[in-house]
């Protein structure tokens, strides 16, 4: 299977798609980052009283692209490392787009409420989110980490 995504061509022109997405459930403050340092595009929104962060790392999906499209002889390093960067980062905005479009769709339709849509990117009251305070090793609201079957996760 080719990986998802690898002929997205949109990438940062996926924002206003994003951002009516958002409004049309309500959104309000949305805005957008790219994170040079942490390799990734973020979305921020506020949402029925939420403060919501979804980063995407652009650099985990560039890993994926180079491990299913490996380098030719003829090839130069640069250019092939310059077109895995293109792939990564158009399919990273469209992954987010088409995501939140998703999430938005299932509110909509009344399969889930907003918390539930975007509980693990919601800010707690000590500005970490949902997903970030589950996984880490101390706290009342960390999981066992997740049994590994087969090499899936």
């Amino acid at each position: 299977m080719a990986l998802p995504y690898s002929s997205s061509t949109a990438g940062q022109a996926r924002e206003k798609e994003i951002r009516d997405t958002l409004r049309s459930v309500g959104a309000s403050a949305v805005g957008f980052m790219v994170d040079d340092d942490a390799d990734q595009i973020i979305a921020q929104f506020r949402l029925h009283g939420r403060e919501v962060t979804i980063p995407v790392r652009v650099g985990a999906y560039a890993e994926a692209w180079f491990r299913e499209n490996k380098k030719g002889p003829r090839t130069k390093e640069a250019d092939h490392a310059a077109k895995g960067r293109k792939v990564a980062e158009s399919a990273a905005w469209a992954i987010m787009a088409d995501w939140i479009k998703a999430q938005a769709a299932m509110m909509t339709a009344g399969f889930l409420n907003t918390d539930t849509a975007f509980l693990p990117h919601i800010h707690l009251p000590d500005g970490r989110r949902v997903g970030d305070a589950i996984t880490s090793t101390d706290g009342p609201l960390r999981l066992p980490p997740p049994e590994v079957k087969g090499g899936d996760a």
